[in-house]
């Protein structure tokens, strides 16, 4: 996985979430967030799971995550 830049909006350090949105169903959500430690500023990608994940599902997403956060941030310096 890529290292985490700082926030382009204040430079901030960034920190990962991991949150499960949704159960049940048929369908589970489980959001992957860079979020700010000082503004709040985010990116999320979502995993739509249908039966059964496994751990290179969780890994892309959180890389997915990731790659967006680090892609503004290069945009916004």
């Amino acid at each position: 996985m890529e290292e985490l830049k700082r926030c382009p909006f204040c430079g901030g350090l960034p920190a990962t979430e991991v949150r499960v949105t949704q159960m049940g169903g048929g369908e589970d959500h489980i959001d992957f967030s860079v979020i700010c430690t000082v503004c709040g500023t985010d990116k999320t990608a979502r995993l739509k799971i249908k039966g059964k994940a496994c751990f290179t599902d969780v890994e892309q997403s959180m890389d997915t995550a990731i790659k967006a956060w680090n892609r503004r941030a290069t945009e916004g310096a």
